[in-house]
């Protein structure tokens, strides 16, 4: 991303993902920011990415990113870690305005954060078959091993509401008992719906294992781009919520995620 400082008053961050996922880099994002505006697009008719295709998740993030430059975004943040790695190159040759994935910085969070050297991945078909991760940090530290497991079905669970059926626990236990026999103690929820699963998650794997939380790393990295930031907007700022497709649902969900009510969310077409 380029070296450009944004003042937060007045500042409006647009983020998209494939659904309700990037709902929790909202929430940190909310949380840590508050008084900056939110345009949020959750591209529901397309979701997951992790299955589809690199040219298809190319056009769809595109789609995402000219939306919500109209709308008035003054800088991006992909919510979507199978976006992040697959389709930073090409929106960062079709775009300008600065544009924030978040597979880097929870990279830097895990890195920091190992003693043994040993990390743990999980995401989408997607993300794990990119390599991203495992060429990221090794490029940084040779000395780190890498583990990177395929996790399909956490995304349908979190989009039906079913983080705390069984199937969830069932789930979990299923892609995540292997590690426990690792010497891995730093876990990377290589996609933006397993926060909400994180629960599940810690019942599931060794209590020693750190959980890399992509949201606050964001953050981190957001705050690195913003000028003033004592300096709030202090209106009231009234956030924005668009979906592809099933506007009730999402509306639903993102209430019970963010834990506040979410108002008026609209169903368009991303073009």
């Amino acid at each position: 991303m380029k070296n450009i400082y944004l003042n937060n008053r007045n500042l409006t961050i647009g983020v998209f993902d494939s659904g309700l996922g990037g709902l929790t880099v909202l929430k940190q994002l909310q949380k840590d920011l508050p008084f900056v505006k939110y345009i949020y697009c959750g591209d529901t008719a397309h979701l997951p990415y992790g299955t589809k295709s690199k040219e298809s998740i190319e056009t769809y993030s595109k789609n995402m990113v000219n939306f919500l430059i109209d709308k008035g975004a003054d800088i991006i943040v992909v919510a979507c870690h199978s976006a992040s790695s697959v389709a930073m190159d090409f929106l960062h040759s079709k775009f300008t305005i600065p544009i924030i994935e978040v597979i880097t910085p929870s990279i830097h969070s895990a890195i920091e954060q190992t003693k043994t050297k040993e990390i743990c991945v999980i995401g989408t078909h997607t993300t794990i078959n990119s390599k991203q991760y495992t060429n990221t940090i090794t490029s940084i530290d040779q000395n780190i091993s890498v583990t990177e497991l395929s996790c399909p079905l956490f995304v349908p669970i979190v989009e039906d509401g079913l983080e705390n059926h069984d199937i969830a626990k069932m789930t979990t236990q299923l892609y995540l008992n292997s590690i426990n026999s690792l010497n891995v103690d730093t876990l990377i929820l290589g996609c933006t719906h397993y926060p909400i699963l994180i629960n599940t998650i810690q019942s599931v794997i060794n209590k020693d294992i750190h959980i890399i939380d992509t949201g606050v790393s964001v953050c981190n990295e957001l705050k690195k781009y913003i000028i003033d930031s004592n300096q709030i907007n202090e209106s009231i700022t009234t956030n924005e919520y668009y979906v592809s497709d099933m506007p009730y649902r999402f509306h639903e969900l993102a209430s019970k995620f963010l834990d506040q009510k979410v108002d008026h969310v609209q169903c368009v077409e991303f073009k």
